[in-house]
């Protein structure tokens, strides 16, 4: 209970749940908002400040309950959705978290405890983590629509799973903001002055940075969708990444787009200040590509092949000479003269290429002299004894695999997928839902043993990456052997032409500006590009689109600070925005 003026006739209630005397000119509620009508109420007639009518949001958002404050929560999250690619509505994520950090203002003060009404101790906790579980909801939700256009492939015997396992995966991915938001809400309730002004926005950004961490990491992780992600529109707001990887820009951007809420506590000096603080990463970053002379046409000269086959043939055995045919037409078509590689698409071969002599002749003609196809297909198990140790369980074990081909109809190189695909590519208590593999994934796959840079005479040193696997930052190249570029070549072929390759596709760029290398994307169906070590796109092609590109390979850059220290360099981003709040928290 806080008593701002020990004079007062009576008590005036913060809608938000908290109490106070607030007939002095300063007066506050105990939840650090100034609630004008209580005011008023308490004797008060003198001026209010501008601020007003955002206190007032502030704190009829806190002081919701029941149905009201679970649909406003979900709907803040899904409209924050509509922030990520390809919609990019950025202010939806603005009001989205501001909503959200007022939602959980709510929670913040301690009951009154001669209140005959007041609440169960646990339950601000559990409002805590159902605003933010609800949220999360929306906005996993949103992101995740793009699944349920892999049920609707022909036969489509199973779309009606579709939107369940969207929910599922929404609810699964929703539990770590909840979990965000229920400790943000034990730690203002332990240091009552993290839960005010702009110390509550730092720390509210600390956390949900920290469980998006741990949501890229626990059970293998899925980082889709980044906070991050939301600035793709401009490869110069994505630069903060080579320092910080994308969770660091995520810190940032939660801790930027979120202070608007500490406004509401009539402190605009002191969230000006904090906010030119906050943007210093971004100012600074931005010369790195501002400053950036266009790439020199002096790498290698590639040819990307798209040759946008519909998931609903591409498997079918029938066609197969037919798709295989079209990809060598393509390759070969008005090449130029300094062609040095063609690149095919993740299993553009969707048979055992290296147990298949005949038709690894054939692909090898592609080949440009000195040069390889670098093609995706699924590889098995060469020997017996290959079969025994990598798989001892399976009788044929496969990988996801991209193989480099030269024109002589030699493989010289192969790289087997390391991160592969829950439920697509690998069925976790596969006998229990089997039936799933033709839906959303063919068969099972294994995973490869290590993560190496592919280093052929004639090719610059690469790391490759096969479609999923380039959503993980720290984890797309040999830390060990740092390659001149990465390859990533996917089949988005199973998601249409939704929202899910776009936002594929800026996991990409992520990475490209993380590691400081160039990226080459080569996808079934698009969107396939060349991409330089700041984000940019150079050269791309469209969804649903039949094409190639020619395009000389951009120059790698050095080793970024993030390329270097990986997550650590997210950990000191976190511990430098921590720093105020444990020392103004712990200050006498």
């Amino acid at each position: 209970m806080s008593r701002c003026c020990r004079s007062a006739a009576g008590w005036a209630s913060c809608p938000c749940g908290c109490r106070t005397i607030p007939p002095c000119k300063k007066s506050r509620c105990a939840c650090n908002h100034v609630w004008d009508a209580a005011v008023r109420r308490a004797g008060y007639k003198g001026p209010m400040s501008l601020e007003s009518p955002l206190r007032r949001i502030a704190c009829a958002v806190a002081a919701m309950r029941g149905w009201r404050r679970w649909l406003l929560a979900a709907l803040l999250g899904a409209g924050a959705g509509f922030a990520m690619p390809p919609w990019y509505v950025f202010p939806l994520m603005v009001v989205g978290l501001v909503g959200l950090l007022w939602l959980i203002d709510g929670t913040r003060v301690p009951e009154v405890e001669e209140a005959d009404a007041a609440p169960p101790r646990q339950r601000p906790y559990r409002r805590s983590f159902g605003d933010g579980l609800l949220w999360g909801l929306g906005y996993f939700a949103v992101g995740s629509l793009w699944i349920i256009e892999a049920f609707s492939v022909p036969p489509a015997d199973f779309v009606a799973l579709g939107p369940p396992i969207v929910g599922g995966l929404a609810v699964v991915l929703a539990i770590f903001v909840g979990l965000s938001c229920l400790s943000w809400t034990w730690l203002v309730r332990r240091r009552p002055r993290l839960g005010q002004g702009w110390l509550r926005v730092l720390l509210f950004a600390v956390l949900l940075a920290a469980f998006e961490w741990l949501r890229g990491h626990v059970f293998t992780g899925y980082p889709w969708n980044p906070f991050g992600h939301v600035w793709a529109f401009a490869a110069v707001t994505l630069q903060p990444a080579a320092w910080f990887g994308v969770y660091g820009l995520s810190a940032l951007t939660v801790a930027l787009l979120t202070l608007p809420a500490a406004l509401s506590d009539g402190r605009g000096r002191a969230v000006l200040i904090v906010g030119v603080l906050l943007l210093l990463p971004f100012v600074a970053a931005a010369p790195r590509v501002l400053l950036a002379a266009p790439s020199p046409n002096t790498g290698p000269m590639l040819r990307l092949v798209q040759p946008n086959i519909p998931q609903s043939e591409k498997w079918l055995w029938e066609m197969r000479d037919r798709h295989l045919a079209k990809m060598l037409d393509m390759s070969t078509a008005d090449r130029p003269a300094d062609l040095r590689h063609v690149i095919w698409p993740e299993t553009a071969v969707p048979f055992l290429l290296a147990q298949s002599p005949d038709y690894l002749r054939t692909v090898a003609t592609v080949a440009p002299a000195d040069g390889y196809l670098l093609v995706g297909a699924p590889r098995g198990a060469m020997t017996v004894d290959e079969a025994r140790v990598i798989s001892p369980g399976s009788a044929r074990p496969q990988w996801n695999s991209l193989h480099a081909v030269d024109g002589k109809g030699f493989i010289r190189a192969t790289y087997d997928k390391i991160h592969l695909v829950p439920l697509g590519e690998y069925l976790p208590l596969r006998h229990y839902y089997a039936f799933l593999a033709d839906t959303i994934g063919r068969g099972s796959f294994e995973a490869g043993l290590e993560r190496r840079t592919m280093r052929l005479p004639g090719l610059p040193p690469v790391g490759v990456i096969i479609c999923y696997e380039a959503i993980f930052p720290a984890a797309v190249v040999d830390p060990l052997d740092r390659p001149d570029w990465i390859l990533n070549v996917t089949n988005d072929s199973w998601f249409g032409a939704s929202s899910g390759p776009y936002q594929h596709m800026v996991s990409a760029r992520l990475r490209a500006v993380e590691e400081g290398l160039p990226l080459v994307r080569v996808a079934n169906t698009g969107i396939s590009a060349i991409i330089d070590r700041f984000g940019r796109v150079e050269a791309q092609l469209g969804m649903e689109k039949t094409g190639i590109i020619d395009h000389n390979l951009p120059p790698p850059g050095p080793a970024t600070p993030f390329a270097r220290f990986g997550d650590w360099s997210f950990l000191a981003l976190l511990l430098l925005l921590a720093l105020p709040g444990v020392y103004l928290a712990n200050r006498n």
